[in-house]
């Protein structure tokens, strides 16, 4: 009786020792696998022999871990391709303002100057430091709408007054462009919900654009099957130029490949994060040498 009941517990021993061993052994493989993934590039996924269910867990753990580790470092990869083309453009968009300012400082030197012409090329000076003081206000802004954290508050808006004054603002810069603009608002008030200059930045960009790129301006603003809607179209300076509209509200995204437009080029994009902010949708179509951008939000229905 004894000797069966020994040779019983030799044997759980020796099946309890081998499980154990059997056991290690397939941490151990775990732990080479999880090194070998961390020191090598490549799309091997961990696995196991032992069916446990702790060790099938642990397996699927790391494999999830490796797989964020692995959409970080991508993500990482593209915010440093990002951040590269960022400082490109920018030291392309802000050393041209710079240079300039440069050459008419040094034409100010000059002692034989007349006064009409210093008068002009304080005037010139004077304009290349607003041009730079926008565009560095423009990159704060974008710098501070990429933060998650950054809220703008939301409140009812009635935006044809908004609409209206910002397109009188421009009056000077619209006249000059030689023809008489198109604009059709509501006489009734248009409401959303929004930020009052949230909004205001968004048309002063919007139109911004349509004078500097091209001509015939037309703005209209309507309500349509619950929504409000605001147009701005212009035709294209140079209809030659091909327009990615998939893109133009992308960072420095600009048309020209040359880059000899003014401007930092973060105008639209800043443009459809604030929109977005808002709840509402920006989009882009050219056809036909006509460029136009749409803005779309709910309409608030007053009783």
């Amino acid at each position: 009786m004894w000797i069966v009941i020994s040779v019983i517990l030799g044997i759980a021993l020796i099946i309890s020792f081998t499980y154990h061993i059997i056991y290690r052994r397939q941490v151990e493989g775990l732990c080479r696998q999880t090194a070998f993934l961390n020191e090598n590039k490549t799309e091997l996924k961990v696995t196991v022999d032992l069916k446990e269910k702790e060790l099938l867990q642990l397996a699927e753990e790391i494999r999830k871990l490796n797989d964020n580790f692995t959409r970080i470092k991508v993500d990482l990869m593209k915010q440093d391709a990002a951040l590269r083309e960022t400082i490109t453009n920018l030291s392309h968009d802000i050393r041209t303002p710079l240079t300039s300012l440069d050459g008419y400082f040094q034409l100010l030197a000059e002692e034989d100057l007349t006064r009409e012409k210093k008068q002009q090329y304080i005037a010139i000076i004077k304009n290349r430091i607003v041009s730079l003081n926008d565009m560095l206000n423009e990159l704060f802004t974008y710098a501070k709408l990429q933060d998650v954290n950054y809220k703008i508050d939301i409140n009812e808006l009635d935006i044809v007054p908004i609409t209206a004054d910002t397109l009188v603002s421009f009056y000077d810069d619209i006249t000059a462009k030689g023809a008489e603009p198109e604009i059709c608002l509501p006489e009734e008030p248009v409401y959303i919900m929004g930020n009052r200059e949230a909004y205001r930045r968004t048309i002063q960009n919007i139109v911004k654009n349509a004078l500097m790129h091209g001509k015939n301006l037309s703005v209209h603003l309507k309500r349509e099957d619950g929504k409000v809607k605001f147009i701005c179209s212009d035709d294209l300076l140079n209809p030659d130029i091909t327009v990615d509209t998939s893109r133009i509200f992308d960072r420095f995204y600009k048309a020209d490949a040359a880059r000899n437009t003014k401007g930092s080029g973060l105008g639209l994009a800043i443009t459809k994060e604030l929109v977005e902010r808002m709840g509402g949708q920006a989009e882009a179509e050219c056809m036909d040498g006509r460029f136009a951008i749409k803005l779309t939000f709910d309409e608030v229905k007053k009783a």
